[in-house]
């Protein structure tokens, strides 16, 4: 056998990582942790010319789609609090996201969702809109419509991003344009008011009504909302209990009642149970009702008729789902969170805080003690670069 040699001048093949385009497809397949792409960027001043680049950045989170969770925000009388929720290198210290509130007594957390946090003063009439990463700020008055002779008390809102272009991936947009949706209850007979601030246009809506449901008389001003396709929901209360819908796309609002049987009143006054709107499998609506260590998921669902009603899909046992041994000193498990965008839920017990996927009921213990401050908790999502 013959073996031909190359001509000296025929170039050796490059390696892998000679190539630009091969190097940006391994990067930007980085886990979307804090510290992938500025550990990366030491390498050399290629890679840190690569990763700092704004396309790269967009095409970074565009593969993953779903920025991690960086902590959670919760409220104690006289302060807001971030837990960080990843562990060493990725964790976030406290003190990075920390806010300085004119009045914290007065301001409260009501919102956290797509990078942005989000006050209310319902005593000095205005909100507050925060992005951690950026540390921008905005304070906007609550609208003419909510302050006349026949003032609206706000009582919840939500703030959503507002970026409509193709491909748009939540998480990393702080300087796109957002709303604010804010509720607000005036006269009984008067029913729910709903209006919508723009950042885009620095403008207000038209308020939008609707009646209440019989026995029910009060927004939820304790419990988060819930994004669900494009409509956000709130817990309605009174001596019966409904859902609040607002159609972000027809600016509408409906409300929609619980079947009786769901959800005990007395248990509720009692603070023995816990609620919690969530996204149902496949999409739609659903909602979980949590009494000592039983819960039960019910799903809003489509009649033949052209009408929708309420069933009961499943009845979940989390003593033995979490396997939590209950005794004299076990205590029942209380919902501390939820994550809209995964359908995952937080539950503190005495025996450790555990992460619970509602669709397949998979859980894991949680390596981070979640604040008990209102036993709200509100998990911040975002891509962040530790050292931004």
């Amino acid at each position: 056998m013959v073996r031909r040699r190359l001509p000296s001048s025929a170039a050796p093949a490059p390696a892998a990582l000679d190539d630009d385009d091969i190097l940006f497809e391994i990067l930007r397949r980085l886990p979307p942790l804090p510290s992938s792409l500025p550990r990366a960027s030491l390498v050399c001043k290629r890679w840190r010319r690569l990763v700092a680049d704004p396309h790269f950045l967009r095409r970074f989170r565009e593969h993953h789609r779903k920025p991690p969770i960086l902590g959670f925000f919760s409220q104690s009388v006289d302060v807001i609090e971030f837990t960080p929720a990843l562990d060493s290198p990725d964790s976030i210290p406290s003190s990075r996201f920390s806010l300085q509130l004119d009045d914290p007594n007065r301001c409260k957390i009501v919102d956290c969702r797509h990078g942005r946090v989000l006050f209310i003063d319902s005593e000095r009439f205005y909100f507050v809109v925060w992005a951690p990463v950026t540390g921008e700020r905005r304070r906007v008055g609550f609208p003419l419509s909510f302050l006349g002779k026949d003032k609206k008390w706000v009582k919840n809102g939500a703030v959503v991003c507002a970026a409509s272009e193709q491909g748009h991936v939540h998480g990393g947009c702080h300087s796109s344009p957002f709303q604010v949706v804010l509720l607000g209850t005036g006269d009984h007979r008067e029913g729910v008011f709903a209006c919508v601030y723009s950042s885009e246009t620095c403008t207000w809506g038209n308020a939008i009504s609707v009646l209440w449901p019989q026995n029910i008389s009060a927004i939820c001003s304790d419990c988060a909302s819930t994004l669900v396709g494009n409509s956000i929901f709130w817990f309605l209360l009174g001596r019966s209990f409904g859902i609040l819908k607002f159609d972000l796309g027809r600016q509408s609002l409906a409300a929609i009642e619980l079947p009786s049987r769901a959800v005990d009143f007395d248990a509720w006054c009692r603070n023995e149970c816990r609620f919690l709107i969530t996204p149902a499998d496949g999409g739609g609506l659903s909602f979980l009702y949590l009494s000592g260590f039983s819960a039960q998921v019910w799903k809003w669902k489509a009649s033949c008729n052209g009408g929708a009603g309420w069933m009961l899909g499943r009845n979940v046992d989390l003593n033995n789902l979490l396997s939590l041994k209950a005794g004299v000193n076990t205590r029942a498990p209380e919902i501390m969170g939820m994550a809209e965008d995964d359908n995952t839920m937080f539950l503190s017990t005495n025996v450790g805080d555990f992460v619970l996927h509602l669709e397949s009921m998979q859980f894991k213990k949680f390596s981070v003690i979640m604040s008990d401050c209102y036993g709200i908790n509100y998990p911040f999502r975002s891509f962040y670069s530790a050292g931004s």
